[in-house]
This record gives C-alpha cells, sequence and structure tokens, in this order.
C-alpha cells in the first residue's frame, strides 16, 4: 500500500492568512509573500528538500507572517510525515555559503526542539524553532560566519538538505525501539 505524504494547513488569524501544501514525494514549488527575503528562504528550502511546496503567506507585519509561516507549514510537515513508518528519521548537512558555514542534524521523533549556536536574525531564530515544536523535528544548528544573509540562506539549505535525508523512505518499520516517533 502506497502511503501519499501530502498535507494542508489554512492558517486564519486576525493578523495572517497562510495557506501551505506540502508533497513530500515530488518536487516544485510556488511560493508569495510580501517578504521577498523570506520569499527566497521559503524557495530555497523547497528546492534544496526537494520538496513540493505551495504556499502563500500574507500578514499584518513580517513578525506575525514569518511566525505563522513556520506554524502552518510545521503542522502540514508533521500531517505528511503521519506514522513516519520507514523513513531513515536522522539526518545532517554541512553547507558552505562564502564566508558563512552552517551546520544542521535533525531528528524526525515527533518531539519538536531547536537549538542553535550563532547569531542569525531574530525571526529566523523564532522561525526555525517555531517549525520545529509544530512539526516534531528536533534539530540542532550551527552557524558561523560574517555576512546575515549568508549565514541565514546557509542555514535554510542545512536544514533543507537535512530534513531531505531525514524524511527518506529506506524500509518499513519505524525506526525507534519504541516503536512509535512522537
Amino acid at each position: 500500500m502506497i502511503v501519499l505524504r501530502k498535507a494542508v494547513v489554512r492558517r486564519k488569524t486576525k493578523e495572517v492568512d497562510i495557506y501551505v501544501e506540502i508533497d513530500l514525494d515530488s518536487k516544485g514549488y510556488s511560493i508569495e509573500t510580501d517578504i521577498p527575503f523570506f520569499k527566497h528562504m521559503l524557495e530555497t528550502f523547497a528546492k534544496h528538500s526537494c520538496t513540493n511546496l505551495k504556499l502563500r503567506a500574507y500578514g499584518d507585519d513580517e513578525h506575525h507572517t514569518i511566525e505563522d509561516t513556520a506554524i502552518a507549514l510545521g503542522k502540514a510537515i508533521a500531517k505528511a510525515l503521519g506514522e513516519k513508518k520507514g523513513i531513515k528519521r536522522f539526518g545532517h548537512a554541512i553547507v558552505p555559503m562564502d564566508d558563512a558555514l552552517a551546520i544542521c542534524g535533525l531528528d524526525l521523533s515527533g518531539r519538536g526542539y531547536f537549538v542553535i549556536e550563532g547569531e542569525i536574525d531574530e525571526n529566523y531564530i523564532h522561525f526555525f524553532d517555531t517549525l520545529c515544536r509544530n512539526s516534531g523535528i528536533n534539530a540542532h544548528l550551527i552557524v558561523k560566519g560574517f555576512n546575515k544573509h549568508h549565514k541565514i540562506e546557509s542555514s535554510f539549505k542545512a536544514f533543507a538538505l537535512a530534513f531531505k535525508s531525514a524524511r527518506e523512505i529506506v524500509d518499513g518499520d519505524i525506526v525507534s525501539t519504541k516503536g512509535v516517533l512522537d
């Protein structure tokens, strides 16, 4: 039996209107938001994780839009992963980008937690933390460098590549001695 790893999540509040459609087993993306750099980072995530992502995110300010997008995207990822049967579970990546370097290790354990060593823009730290808590991803990110843009972009690329690896289906079992990932 083939399990479709797809999900749709809509988050509409007084502050934001977010729509996320994700397919973990196909490629492509269509991202709409009025925050150009955030759009670039979401496209980077979709491209490097080989995830089909359709996302529209509009809000009353940058903070709310980024935060609520992370909530909706995180919930969509959790929904699409389902029971996580057969996934590799763990992933890691090292991404250099000019002066910057990002190293990311993650576990699709179902226990969302985010740790960062290094500095990136506060909105993007909050994005990763919120995404991890809502998706059930445990992620550790180390970032070094000087250029703010490069540090954030290498972080998104490293996270994307680690996610691509961890969600890969390798067999039919749940990779846990407990028999569940949550």
